[in-house]
Parts: C-alpha cells; structure tokens; sequence
C-alpha cells in the first residue's frame, strides 16, 4: 500500500472505531458513470488475534472466513461501501458462527450502524423514505428495512409499567375508510400502540400488547376517547379499573358538526338568508379567539338579524365556555341549564346534540375529576396526517406505523446510541 492509501486507511480505521485486532487491507477508489464515484474499504481480521464465539463469549480459533459488503456513510460526497473477509469462529461446543464486526448494524444487514443512524435521524426530522432514497441514493424498499427493523427491535425493549392514563383515537389510512386506532400515554405523550380498526377487540390488542411491554392493565386509571359505543363497551371489558373521559374536543366537534347543519339548512329557507350567510361558513365554526377584525365585525352584525345559526353557535360556545368551569359541581349545572335549553330551542340538529350530551353526561363531567384530555393525541394526529400528506399516503398499513412509532413512540434507538462512539 503506498504511503497516501497508507494515510487514507489510518483515517477510516479511525472513523471506524476499529481496534488492533481488525485492519484496513486495502482503499480503493472508482469512478462510475451516471452515478456518485464510490470509496471501497477492505477490511480484515489481524492475524493473530483470536475471535469470541458469539453464543458462548469464549476466545476461541477462526473457522473460515465469509465475504460481506456494508454500504456506509458517503465520505467527501462519494458513496462508501465496507468490504470484510469476516471470520466464523471456531467453538467446540456451539460449531461455527459468524462473529459481530464493530461497523455492523443489528438491524439492518447490508449497512453499518452509522448509515442506519443516519436514515434514521433523517426520517425523525421529516423527510419522506422517498426524498432520503434520492439522498443516500438507495431504493427505499431497502430503507424501510431499516427503519422497520430498527423501530421494532426499539418497541421490543420500551417499558410501559408506568402507564397509568391513556388516550384513544383513530385516524383515517385514506379518505373514508381504513382507520388506525392510536393509544397515547397521556401523562408522557407517546404514542403507546397502533392497531387497524376502531372497534371493541382495538382494546383487546393493546392491552396484549401492553402486558408484553410489562404494563398493567388494571393500573389503568383513566381512558380518555371519544363518544364511540364501540370504545366504550371495549374498556369497559378489557380496563375494568379505567374511568372513562369524553374528551371535550370530541364534544365540541360534535356542536360544531350540528351547527354546520343548523346553517346550510337555514340557507335553503329563503333569498334573504342564503345572501345573509353566505361565505359565513368559519365565522361560526372557529373560535372567537382566532377570527380575524373583519370575520369579527361581521359576526356582530349578523348576530342582530337573530338567525338561527347565530343561536345554534351561542349554544356551542356555552358549552366552551363550561369547560372553563372551576369545579364539576358548577360545570354540571350549567350543563343541566344548556341541554334545556337546546332541547327547548326548535333546532333539530342541536336536540340531538342535548340527547348525546346527556346520554354520555358522566363521562363528559369526568373531566372535571381528572382534567385529562385528548388534545396531545389530536396534536399527534395532526402530525401523523402531515406525514400522510408529505408521502401522499401510506399504501402499506406496516409502513404507516412504523412512520407513527418513528416520530411518536418516544423511543431509545440503539443504533443513536452507539453510533456516538464511533
């Protein structure tokens, strides 16, 4: 080797983090036509040097030796890839054995742990698998090993025993079908567990999956979701000990949902009040909080004509307002005086709000006791559909997950961790 392909392999047995016992043979640099030039490292094993069996830990013999390939880091832009002789160890007991290499990564074969580390940081910084494929110049089927591999072997070890208030709610794969049911540790904000479906065995999947990560179910304390039946009738079987909370955006959503009825219906009933409310759509729907001067002023003066629609947005903002209440004792009377109201008021649409309000009463007024609520899963969610949008959907349901437990499981990678060593 002369004295510059000298230089240049004490410097990648540097970035390697590689020992006396392993030696760059060999650099090698090529030139490749309508692609990246590309670095290759030859590796071998010193002679000399004994080898751990990888099943028993003891030094023993070299077997024979296997050729590998890793595609690595780019170094000064040119793609690098790491060339081994690897040896199989020679163990009396356990036969031979392909021994660990420090460069390797644990999940993902054909790359070394920077690489993966790499792949990994750039997907949690939020670029699509697609838009990392064209950087490091990798087909992303390949990438999405990496990432699968590496987000499971991440959930195999997470400890979920301090799990005590979770958070449930579904989010839509693709427009008007296909729902993932998410679980959120509420007190932590991570995402818990992801299943297909919104139905009462979702729960019975997450508590398995829950037990496996030694968390408890009957240390579940409080469920917070939204009014699905289906929801209700799964705690009610598989967290026996869970107090159930209606989370108040599901409430709210719900005098937003008849609102918007209450208006378009009101549109059709004449000239006047199809020109009255037209392009009024947000002014009743948003906050007060987040309309603008103008969308303000024109609230005021359609609030004076007395439409319907301006009464029906006056029963959805009380009910905002009751969620500012200080105790349960003063939110519930309030609520008494607001279902009777509705149910007074001739409004069809918001009738049928008042009866859901007071079917579900308790576990509405349970917020009060707990003050949990589900706006960091709507926050996740809103995340979760961002990385949808960037990716123009995921056609693989595994795919998905992996995006939602990458980005929200709040878990450790093993493959950041080490690669700080190297």
């Amino acid at each position: 080797m002369n004295q510059d392909l000298s230089m240049l392999a004490a410097v990648f047995t540097k970035s390697l983090n590689l020992g006396p016992e392993w030696t760059v043979e060999n650099v090698e640099f090529k030139e490749v036509k309508d692609a990246k030039d590309e670095f290759h490292i030859y590796i071998v094993r010193t002679t000399g040097y004994t080898v751990q069996c990888p099943t028993c830990g003891k030094e023993v013999g070299v077997y024979d030796t296997r050729e590998r390939e890793w595609r690595h880091l780019d170094i000064w832009q040119f793609k690098t890839v790491i060339h081994c002789q690897v040896p199989r160890s020679d163990c009396p007991e356990h036969g031979p054995h392909t021994i660990d290499v420090p460069w390797s990564s644990d999940n993902a074969a054909h790359f070394t742990a920077l690489f993966e580390a790499l792949v990994l940081t750039m997907a949690m910084a939020g670029l699509t698998v697609r838009g990392i494929s064209k950087i490091v110049g990798e087909h992303d089927t390949r990438l999405w090993r990496i990432l699968r591999a590496s987000v499971d072997a991440a959930r195999e070890d997470a400890d979920y025993s301090d799990v005590t208030a979770i958070g449930v709610d579904e989010t839509a794969r693709r427009r008007g079908h296909n729902y993932l049911t998410s679980f959120v540790d509420v007190p932590h904000k991570r995402v818990l567990f992801v299943t297909e479906g919104r139905d009462s065995s979702t729960l019975g999947s997450f508590v398995q999956d829950l037990k496996e990560h030694a968390g408890s179910p009957k240390k579940i304390a409080t469920i917070t979701c939204d009014m699905s039946p289906a929801f209700a009738a799964g705690a009610r079987i598989y967290l026996p000990n869970a107090s159930r909370i209606i989370d108040h955006f599901h409430v709210i959503q719900l005098f937003t949902r008849q609102l918007d009825f209450v208006r378009m219906s009101e549109r059709k009933e004449s000239e006047e009040k199809l020109e009255c409310l037209k392009k009024s759509r947000y002014i009743w729907l948003k906050n007060v909080s987040n309309l603008t001067e103008k969308q303000l002023r024109r609230k005021e003066s359609l609030y004076k004509l007395h439409l319907k629609t301006m009464r029906a947005c006056m029963m959805k903002e009380e009910m905002q307002s009751i969620y500012e209440c200080r105790n349960r004792t003063e939110a519930e009377t309030r609520l008494a005086k607001l279902t009777s109201w509705m149910m007074h008021s001739r409004l069809e649409p918001m009738k049928k709000v008042a009866r859901t309000i007071r079917r579900n009463q308790e576990e509405i007024l349970a917020y009060f006791d707990h003050q949990y609520t589900n706006a960091i899963l709507e926050g996740l969610n809103s995340i979760i559909q961002s990385a949808k949008r960037m990716a123009r959907g995921y056609r693989n349901l595994e795919y998905f997950k992996t995006i939602i437990y990458l980005n929200l499981g709040k878990l450790t990678f093993g493959t950041l961790k080490s690669s700080a060593t190297h």
